[in-house]
């Protein structure tokens, strides 16, 4: 009995690690997306816990989860100049989440501690580059952006009837070098057996960032094209997410977002619009 639960824990183990490798691959392959920024945390975890209630309550809080198979279809505005205004993008989604653990195509989180009412976890994500240089005329000439790996810490505590989050994210492959930190607030809903989760919060992005999302170096000036160098800035966001279990195990969720750009984003010769508008479906089953 013990050997087959030390084998059953080791192949856990060795699925977690290969699932890691796939993720890093399968964001590579078919990540899309202007303007892209590393999900929200605080948004992600409460989505979490609306498909898969089931998590929270396994006797074992790291191997004791549930694995998720699903797809995503997202469109987008997209906020540079000489770009398609709107964007269609798709991405696999493939996780495993337990109760103190989450390893997905839409990144990694440990917590590190938790009780009843708050958490503190360990995170890592993915941000795609902003554009392609070679898209359009508008574009071409500046130095190619780098996928981001970022890692960092997040927080939550539950306060009044919603959650209080705060995320901080630091590049660590030298893509841009800078620091993201958000603060958000969430609050859970329902109706009948549909879950609303609505919210909204602040995004603080350093110079690297907004520098690596819209800056023009000197040797891109054109005539067209004057250079930009950016200071740090605050995004404010609101978000919409929508679940519904259509069975135990299989659930279809709407997801919506606007980000309001600042000065910092609208002042540079790169972009033309002051927002980005947001809308996808995920569906997701669990087992």
């Amino acid at each position: 009995m013990l050997s087959h639960i030390c084998s059953r824990r080791l192949g856990d183990m060795m699925l977690l690690g290969g699932l890691g490798i796939c993720t890093f691959a399968v964001f590579l392959v078919l990540s899309d997306g202007a303007l892209a920024q590393s999900a929200n945390t605080g948004k992600k975890e409460i989505l979490r816990e609306q498909v898969n209630p089931k998590a929270g309550s396994q006797n074992d809080p790291w191997l004791g989860g549930d694995w998720q198979l699903g797809v995503m279809g997202q469109v987008s505005s997209n906020p540079y100049r000489g770009t398609d205004s709107v964007e269609l993008g798709g991405l696999p989604l493939v996780a495993y989440d337990a109760e103190r653990l989450h390893v997905g195509t839409d990144g990694i989180d440990v917590k590190a501690w938790q009780n009843e009412f708050a958490s503190v976890s360990v995170i890592a994500a993915l941000r795609d580059k902003p554009f392609d240089p070679g898209d359009n005329d508008e574009l071409r000439g500046l130095e190619k952006r780098d996928m981001a790996v970022e890692v960092g810490a997040s927080g939550s505590l539950r306060l009044w009837r919603g959650e209080l989050t705060a995320t901080h994210l630091m590049d660590v492959n030298d893509a841009y070098g800078g620091h993201e930190v958000d603060v958000s607030y969430y609050i859970p809903m329902n109706w009948n057996e549909v879950n609303f989760n609505l919210g909204g919060g602040l995004t603080w992005q350093s110079q690297e960032l907004v520098e690596h999302m819209v800056g023009v170096r000197r040797n891109a000036v054109r005539s067209n094209r004057a250079f930009y160098e950016p200071n740090s800035t605050f995004i404010p966001h609101l978000d919409l997410t929508v679940t519904y279990p259509v069975t135990e195990s299989f659930a279809v969720v709407g997801v919506s977002g606007f980000e309001y750009l600042s000065d910092e984003y609208t002042d540079s010769p790169i972009t033309e619009d002051d927002y980005v508008l947001s809308a996808g479906v995920v569906l997701v089953y669990t087992f």
